[in-house]
């Protein structure tokens, strides 16, 4: 029988032998988890691509409009300055003529025009007065109000209003002429005057007696508040009185639209 069953290749004792220990198998060496695996990294990847690509068409969108944009500031600016020199251009054909006539016709009457001219910030004056700095606070604002921090438009209001209030013939704001028909007005972080966009630091610069402009702007209310504002905000603050200061022509258009003269419309 043990010949026959060798012969058979058959071993008697194997079959009393425990069988082996099983071998420890990652959770995706099955060809089902392997499957869905591969299943799951292909949707996956295929919700990828398609966020980066609206990701990128989103953002070559928004590359363009801004660029659109851009074009479009860019253009208007353009207009702006070229339209500004056309009327630096016409203003002065005007004033020859006016010169040319008034001179030969009548010089008091010359004289008394330039005077006018003056007073309502057509021409450039220069003389005695005040220079008023006011800047921003330097730094991250301590309060986490970016407003405490920075120069408002109510702030340059007040100091222009207390500069006419206490004798100031002619004012200006970085260089910027203030007149009767002056808006002065907040542009986001900056402030806008004459339609032109300022920045800190503002300059407020007034002719006048300089004693009493710097004494009566010292003794104004704002500049109490300034005093303290400096220490708790950082906010910049400085007087200076000076013997001569320069101040330009007001460059905007000065066309009333709603006011008339009533003579006139009287006679008419």
């Amino acid at each position: 029988m043990n010949d026959t069953a060798r012969a058979l290749g058959l071993r008697f004792e194997d079959d009393y032998r425990p069988p082996p220990p099983p071998r420890w198998s990652q959770p995706w060496s099955s060809p089902l988890v392997r499957a869905a695996t591969a299943v799951g990294a292909f949707l996956v990847g295929l919700l990828l691509a398609s966020g980066l690509t609206a990701g990128r068409e989103a953002a070559l969108e928004v590359g363009e409009r801004k660029a659109e944009l851009i074009a479009l500031v860019g253009a208007r600016q353009e207009r702006a300055a070229a339209l500004s020199e056309r009327l630096e251009q016409l203003r002065a054909e005007v004033a020859a003529a006016e010169q040319s006539v008034t001179t030969r016709a009548a010089p008091a009457l010359s004289a008394q025009l330039s005077q006018v001219e003056a007073m309502t910030g057509l021409t450039a004056v220069r003389g005695p007065g005040v220079q008023l700095t006011f800047s921003d606070a330097a730094g991250v604002c301590s309060t986490g109000r970016p407003e405490d921090c920075r120069i408002q438009d109510v702030d340059l209001q007040l100091a222009t209003n207390i500069l006419w209030e206490v004798g100031a013939e002619a004012v200006a704001v970085n260089g910027e002429r203030v007149i009767a028909t002056t808006a002065i007005r907040s542009a986001g972080s900056s402030v806008l005057i004459n339609y032109r966009v300022l920045t800190s630091p503002y300059v407020v610069e007034a002719i006048g007696d300089p004693a009493a402009l710097a004494d009566g702007f010292s003794s104004s209310q704002l500049a109490e508040d300034f005093e303290v504002w400096r220490d708790v905000f950082g906010l910049g603050y400085a007087l200076t009185t000076l013997d001569d200061l320069q101040l330009p022509a007001y460059t905007g258009s000065v066309r009333l639209r709603t006011a008339v003269d009533p003579e006139a419309e009287v006679g008419g």
